[in-house]
């Protein structure tokens, strides 16, 4: 406004004394005061607008006034005449929203005050609500044996409470979806009755849902266009004809076929009205392929190992019986690696494939050396508990070379994983967890070198709470049983330090060393972390953090942990969190500032 501007023009002006700024407020008063003899009225003050609608409840009920507005919605500005049209209307959906929470005796007073724009003024006086008296909810027919299907709640239909229209509708949509999902399509209610006395105040309800016969599965077919042979698809099917109906059923063998990699489209279709005397529903199934091929490149950086480039070639299917093959590849300075794949999908193929690998890899860091030829052969299995396991026997050779010392070894090794991964998000989750346990074993008397078994684990935790507050926890463990530690391969020992293990320390620098002060890898590992990170934004996280850990040759030294502490940030990208972390080691020896930068997900 005038006024406030010219204070603001004035106030510019230094004040040297006291005197001078009793003046200058004075001088204010007085400009004011005589602009306001000469400038229109609206220019200082706004001008008074009516609002479309006043609302008075008595008494006053949040939920009833919540529902007038939801039925009402928003009331556009109007003229007088516009706005004792609108009235009319007006009355009929108050009446209704009134009625819905079981308001049934009510005054309902409406006035338009004239203007332009006019106003709705609605005086409501409530009487008491109705109340139930009598709820009579009812099942009969073949459902009534079924355990699964349950009667409506019951928290908002007790005897005394007041009547509510929508919990009521919400108990007939109960009986009626189930029925939809068991396949009960002849269901229908033999008696469905709300019955309100307003001068009484009471109400009574009768559902009597009768379910009928229940209809079960028919024959299932598939519109694929011949891309895979008819009985490698129909492994797919769960269920077989003759089964109960389950919409759950369904749901199951869409999803699956959408993650089996396969196809990029899936429409599973039942016609209930095409089932036989037996009631039997047929399936028909719609899928298109994916495209055959994909290739993925990837370009990273962590301060562990520098830059990265990755790179993946994929063929999704080769042949009508679901065999698939693909190529993996690294390029670091520390890490070159190529590794090949073949699956073969068994019975059922949503859970249980059969993979052949092979690998070449040399990684070279400070004065370690390892060149790795690797064939395996997996059998990977998800478990009804989503546990994912896999049976493996692997044909390793090695040429390593640590500590200014060289050797060779080829160990046959046999083994199992078992991982679960749960989270609520793929790329940024905010709640999960996951679990990896690792073991692995080799004897001289199975085409190996040297005894040995290895044994390892880790777990990550991740919670949030209060929207903005993350903890973040990790474990790692691990355990090596060999006679002679000296002739057993770099690629096996224990090394910690870095982004992903004890940040503050460099990368493998944790674990024991020879005489000359070179790193000879450990046996044992012991490895924790606690984070904490709050939101700045959706994309925003500043972190706090403690990691702690060792590697030893004696599993009591693992009692002596080496503590890492900092601060860090974190950016959340299309494709997971980038992580700048500022850490300090406590260590006197091998501790001291470090800067770590890594990618990838939290889980």
């Amino acid at each position: 406004m005038p006024v406030t501007r010219c204070a603001f023009l004035l106030t510019n002006h230094p004040i040297k004394s006291g005197s001078a700024v009793i003046f200058l407020r004075i001088s204010l008063l007085l400009l004011a005061w005589s602009l306001s003899l000469f400038l229109p009225l609206p220019l200082l003050a706004a001008e008074k607008k009516l609002q479309p609608l006043v609302l008075q409840l008595e008494p006053e009920v949040a939920a009833v006034r919540n529902n007038i507005e939801a039925y009402l919605g928003e009331i556009e500005q109007r003229n007088t005449d516009e706005m004792r049209r609108y009235a009319r209307f007006a009355r009929g959906q108050l009446t209704q929203a009134l009625e819905a929470l079981g308001y049934y005796r009510y005054q309902i007073n409406l006035e338009v005050e004239e203007g332009n724009p006019a106003q709705l003024q609605v005086k409501i006086l409530l009487g008491e609500p109705v109340r139930l008296q009598q709820v009579n909810l009812k099942l009969a027919g073949p459902a009534e044996n079924q355990p699964d299907f349950t009667l409506p709640s019951t928290k908002k239909l007790q005897p005394g409470q007041q009547l509510n229209h929508a919990a009521y509708e919400a108990a007939k949509k109960h009986f009626l979806d189930q029925a939809l999902n068991y396949g009960y399509f002849a269901a229908d209610f033999s008696k469905s009755s709300l019955e309100i006395n307003p001068e009484a105040g009471t109400a009574n309800i009768d559902l009597n849902f009768n379910s009928g016969s229940r209809y079960r599965f028919g024959e299932v077919t598939f519109d694929q266009k011949d891309q895979f042979q008819e009985s490698f698809i129909k492994k797919f099917v769960r269920f077989n004809k003759g089964d109960a109906f389950d919409t759950e059923r369904l749901s199951e063998l869409s999803r699956e076929l959408r993650s089996s990699d396969y196809f990029n489209e899936v429409l599973v279709d039942v016609h209930e009205d095409q089932a036989n005397e037996a009631l039997e529903i047929p399936v028909e199934v719609l899928v298109r392929p994916r495209k055959p091929h994909s290739l993925d490149l990837g370009i990273g950086y962590s301060t562990d190992i520098g830059p990265r480039l990755s790179g993946s070639w994929t063929q999704h299917w080769l042949n009508d019986l679901g065999h698939s093959r693909g190529v993996n590849t690294e390029l670091s300075l520390p890490r070159k690696a190529v590794n090949a794949w073949y699956q073969l999908p068994l019975t059922p193929p949503m859970t249980d494939k059969l993979r052949f690998t092979t690998a070449v890899e040399d990684e070279r860091f400070d004065d370690q050396r390892s060149q790795r030829f690797s064939a395996a052969l997996q059998w990977h299995h998800q478990q009804a508990n989503r546990w994912d396991r896999i049976l493996s026997i692997k044909g390793l050779q090695e040429n390593y070379q640590i500590a200014g010392e060289a050797d060779k070894a080829w160990l046959t090794l046999p083994g199992i994983t078992f991982d679960r991964l749960k989270s609520d998000q793929r790329v940024d989750p905010s709640q999960g967890y996951r679990l990896h346990f690792d073991l692995a074993a080799s004897h001289q008397d199975f085409l190996s070198d040297i005894n040995l078994f290895q044994v390892t684990a880790f777990a990550r935790g991740l919670y949030t709470f209060y929207d903005d507050h993350r903890l973040l926890a990790r474990l790692q463990m691990g355990d090596l049983y060999t006679e002679d530690f000296s002739v057993t391969p770099v690629s096996l020992r224990f090394f910690a330090g870095g982004d992903q293990t004890l940040r503050g320390y460099a990368y493998q620098a944790i674990a024991p060393t020879s005489a000359t002060g070179r790193a000879l890898g450990g046996r044992y590992l012991l490895v924790g972390s606690t984070e904490y990170q709050y939101s700045l934004s959706s994309t925003w996280r500043l972190a706090v953090f403690v990691d702690a850990g060792n590697v030893t040759l004696e599993r009591e030294e693992l009692k002596t942990l080496k503590v890492g502490r900092g601060i860090g940030l974190r950016w959340i990208s299309p494709v997971g969190a980038l992580r700048l972390d500022i850490a300090e080691g406590l260590d006197e020896l091998q501790g001291g500032w470090q800067l770590h930068f890594s990618m990838g997900p939290e889980l």
